[in-house]
């Protein structure tokens, strides 16, 4: 079941408004990995979905030459990436543009690849934003995505409950892979295990090293975060932030939730044997 809205803060609602830069499991490990599987190259043309803050995007375009547009669907953070850009001096490779993941405002065929980091399962429809990212991949094509994904068995119910909490949706290794397949993906690689470890959870500061779940924030960052939450959501609110946290940090610890990296190419076109290419150029 997909998560519905609601107006108790989640784990990522928790994120977003504390404001500090927090990546996903697995850091700029994870995001270089990424990035080599896909086969980035200068000169490519990258789109980056529900690119956030825009660091992985500004990373893509300085560390592999690539020409990066990403796209979220909020304001302010398209504002922020934008002026990311400008300040680590990427502007003329990197571009954002508002948009909805389930519908993505290009024609198909566009991009030389397309990667969606720690973002599918944020969305109702996870199938919808599968299926407009091959849409808009050119064929043969790399398309990527990372994603929480349940290492135990876990009843429907205790899965909801988590996915509530988390704030995204997390699915069963071969659920991914299946929407992948169904979206028109082939040739998946799939990295499992050495993304699912805890320590690749707390790998998730961009400005510090982070050995622990303890070490995720300081205290002064947690008071002014419990600040910030308390103004849009009351004692409330700040009570069940600390609760969904101290939920999410065991599911992972004791193994149950774990972290995957998917890639695969959108099927190049095939054409007929008896094909005459000279007879289509040049009506022979």
């Amino acid at each position: 079941m997909k998560r519905k809205g609601t107006h108790k803060p989640t784990v990522e609602d928790a994120i977003e408004i504390s404001g500090i830069e927090i990546l996903h499991p697995g850091g700029f490990e994870l995001t270089k990995r990424t990035a080599e599987l896909c086969g980035l190259q200068a000169g490519m043309h990258i789109l980056d979905v529900s690119s956030g803050r825009g660091t992985q995007a500004v990373y893509y375009a300085q560390a592999f030459g690539v020409n990066v547009t990403g796209l979220d669907i909020s304001e302010v953070m398209i504002k922020t990436a934008t002026q990311r850009s400008v300040d680590s001096r990427t502007r003329e490779k990197v571009k954002f543009v508002l948009g909805d993941s389930q519908a993505l405002p290009f024609e198909d065929n566009t991009f030389d690849a397309v990667i969606n980091e720690c973002a599918v399962g944020i969305p109702d429809d996870s199938q919808k934003v599968l299926d407009e990212m091959l849409r808009v991949v050119k064929p043969g094509g790399a398309v990527a995505i990372h994603e929480s994904t349940w290492k135990k068995q876990v009843s429907g119910k205790n899965k909801d409950e988590i996915a509530e909490r988390y704030g995204t949706t997390p699915l069963e290794l071969n659920e991914w892979t299946s929407m992948l397949e169904q979206a028109g993906t082939v040739d998946i690689i799939t990295e499992f295990e050495q993304w699912s470890k805890p320590e690749m959870f707390w790998k998730i500061r961009k400005d510090r090293n982070v050995r622990s779940h303890n070490q995720v924030m300081s205290v002064g960052e947690k008071l002014t975060t419990a600040v910030r939450i308390f103004k849009i959501y009351g004692v409330a609110g700040v009570m069940k932030v600390f609760e969904n946290e101290r939920f999410f940090y065991r599911t992972v610890l004791n193994g149950t939730l774990g972290y995957a990296l998917f890639k695969g190419v959108k099927k190049p076109l095939v054409y007929p044997e008896s094909l005459n290419f000279n007879t289509i150029a040049y009506g022979n």
